[in-house]
């Protein structure tokens, strides 16, 4: 709870100190992409449980995929909630399961003494990104290096907490999983069997591409404990295949529209999802990996059948995520490897000040300990210098705020929308309507319709080419505001343009084709 809370605090002051004349978007982080999480929210509370991509133009059929995001929209008409709220919901709920799940793992695999300092690393640790920051992003090997714990949050437990809610549910569902396939290993039995089975069949629905890659972990793992004299039996093997098998109906499905629906497939295309380069996030799991590495050697000596799990986790991730992979996702393969990092990081640090006496093992621990910390406490930071107003991002005009909601409530659900790539991010999860161009990713084709709109909506260009360009898109309103203006085009001129509301610096007109 006290992680929870802390958490909120960024996102409570900004609301608290929003600038005059401007309205709290409820981001801070990657909110190009938290933006879209809330307009699959709306479909969610508008009664879908299919997902169409608002962000495109192209025809295409609804597909079950993001149903995380769903399930919070239906949360969230089910309690009377705004959006925001239950996106800040999910994540708080996401940072509680995290914590208790990672509790449970530790328990499991640790002696008392170790627990809490597992714990604390598991949700607190992070790398010495900042230092390559500090010293300009220099170059090794060729490669530049990025402080990737502070831009990517799955690479952080407390970076996941603070920013994307799914991020921290996947690396829950991730350890529930695992603890219920270890309580099949040591007796097979019907709970954990169903624990674990819908623990993968949720996560294949947030995250499916983690399914095989625990499948490879856990078959490392079993062959690690073959090897240092366990021999299963017939029954237990088959129950922890179990799990796995249930994932195989939406992996297939998954899968399929992947590679057969036309829409999702060039979706999946603009995907930026590579590998970070291997300097880059060596330096980004800074010191917890050091000192994983360190409680990995002393678990592979001791021949600790309890760590054995997570010692196969990290080299086995790091392989995949440098191996060829056919759907362009090496980078989600990090998903949860700060987990196995902050446990082993514990039991390397402990080993290392273990022969010490116990005031100088407590003063050493408490500096790596904080050392391990760093970039956590920068990124709280950052959304603290967010919270004060700094950022105009995190922030939208009240004219535009107002005309959103007010198109909230006078849309079609036919209905479609020109604007700015700026606007047309924020129209599908403020205003519920689907638009021409507005996300990096889920735009095919972004920058070409960027190039399609300078060039229709630009002073002298012929009524009819307007018109035809309109009518071929199935554009039905047009959000002008400042952005717009910029283009130099007089839609207030068009006779096919009807203003139906007006606010500010912000008119909405009408398609008449």
């Amino acid at each position: 709870m006290v992680v929870a809370i802390i958490s909120l605090l960024p996102y409570l002051l900004a609301y608290l100190w929003t600038p005059p004349g401007h309205h709290f978007a409820g981001f801070f982080f990657i909110a190009d992409d938290a933006t879209t999480y809330l307009a699959k929210m709306r479909q969610g509370a508008d009664g879908s449980w299919l997902w169409n991509d608002p962000y495109t133009s192209e025809p295409h059929g609804g597909v079950f995929l993001f149903s995380f995001y769903l399930l919070f929209g239906h949360l969230a008409a089910l309690l009377h909630l705004p959006l925001i709220a239950a996106y800040h919901l999910a994540r708080i709920s996401g940072a509680i399961a995290l914590v208790l799940a990672a509790d449970q793992l530790c328990r499991r695999v640790l002696p008392t003494e170790l627990r809490r300092l597992a714990l604390l690393l598991v949700v607190l640790a992070s790398g010495a990104g900042f230092l390559a920051q500090a010293l300009g992003n220099p170059s090794v090997f060729g490669s530049r290096v990025e402080a990737l714990d502070l831009h990517l949050p799955e690479i952080s437990g407390w970076y996941s907490i603070l920013a994307i809610p799914h991020f921290t549910w996947a690396t829950a569902l991730i350890i529930v999983a695992l603890l219920g396939l270890l309580r099949i290993a040591d007796a097979p039995a019907w709970r954990p069997l169903a624990v674990a089975s819908a623990a993968l069949i949720a996560l294949t629905a947030i995250h499916p591409q983690m399914i095989p890659v625990l499948s490879v972990i856990w078959v490392a793992y079993r062959g690690v404990l073959l090897a240092w004299g366990e021999r299963p039996s017939i029954r237990s093997m088959a129950a922890q295949l179990v799990p796995f098998v249930a994932t195989i109906p939406l992996l297939a499905y998954n899968a399929w529209i992947l590679f057969r629906d036309p829409t999702i497939a060039e979706w999946a295309r603009q995907w930026r999802h590579q590998a970070p380069g291997p300097v880059s996030l060596v330096v980004s799991l800074g010191l917890p990996l050091l000192a994983a590495t360190v409680g990995m050697v002393i678990a592979w000596r001791r021949r600790d059948r309890g760590l054995a799990l997570l010692v196969v986790w990290p080299p086995l991730v790091l392989a995949l995520l440098y191996l060829p992979n056919i759907a362009n996702i090496q980078r989600r393969l990090l998903d949860a490897l700060y987990v196995p990092v902050g446990i082993l990081a514990a039991v390397g640090i402990r080993s290392l000040t273990s022969r010490l006496r116990r005031a100088r093992t407590r003063r050493i621990e408490a500096i790596l300990v904080t050392t391990c910390c760093l970039s956590s406490l920068i990124v709280f930071a950052i959304a603290l210098r967010f919270a004060s107003g700094a950022f105009a991002e995190a922030y939208v005009a009240d004219d535009s705020w107002r005309a959103m909601q007010w198109l909230s409530s006078h849309r079609n659900p036919t209905d479609r929308a020109l604007s700015s790539p700026g606007a047309g991010q924020l129209l599908p999860a403020w205003a519920g309507v689907s638009v021409y161009v507005g996300h990096y990713s889920e735009t095919l084709d972004y920058f070409q319709k960027i190039r399609n709109v300078s060039e229709v909506l630009k002073p002298g260009v012929p009524e009819a080419t307007v018109r035809a360009f309109l009518h071929d898109n199935g554009i039905t309103m047009l959000y002008w505001g400042p952005d717009e203006t910029s283009t130099g085009f007089q839609p207030a001129t068009q006779s096919y343009l009807e203003p139906i509301h007006q606010d500010g610096a912000v008119t909405i007109y009408r398609v008449h084709w």
